[in-house]
């Protein structure tokens, strides 16, 4: 566990660190109040608390919430293999309602890795572990390793 309760699966320490400053500097994530929970070779766990704000009237979680959470999560399980990428499709299938003020988590996981595209998917449960939805999502690779890592550390 790291020094801001991030669990390291396995990561080396620098980029562990790299990443874990990388989460924080995005500006979505205090947004969304989005915690990271863990991070691994190819895998990511997120968790969200989910305010009345982002409800509907009937004190559902709004679903596009959930489908950010779940891109979220595989953007990042991606991000664990040292590749920067960009959502190019994704589907999320909708099992059972997720409410407002309760946890809500996504654990994801790269399912195929290759030169130009990758393949992940996301489950998220509820606090009681209960299946909520799943998501499936190709991203498009950008050119080259994560740079900012790379010149930091040669």
């Amino acid at each position: 566990m790291s020094a801001t309760g991030i669990e390291n699966k396995g990561i080396d320490g620098d980029f562990f660190n790299f990443l874990c400053h990388q989460w924080e500097s995005a500006p979505i994530h205090q947004t969304m109040d989005l915690r990271l929970i863990y991070l691994g070779p190819g895998e990511a766990g997120i968790k969200i608390h989910p305010g009345r704000e982002y409800t509907t009237i009937r004190g559902r979680l709004h679903g596009g919430i959930s489908a950010a959470l779940a891109d979220t999560a595989m953007g990042w399980a991606i991000l664990t293999l040292g590749r920067n990428c960009v959502t190019v499709d994704m589907y999320t299938n909708y099992i059972a309602p997720a409410f407002g003020e309760h946890d809500l988590t996504a654990e994801a996981q790269v399912v195929h890795s290759g030169n130009r595209t990758v393949v992940a998917e996301a489950t998220l449960c509820n606090g009681r572990g209960e299946l909520v939805a799943k998501s499936r999502g190709t991203f498009s690779l950008k050119r080259g390793k994560m740079q900012a890592f790379e010149q930091d550390n040669p």
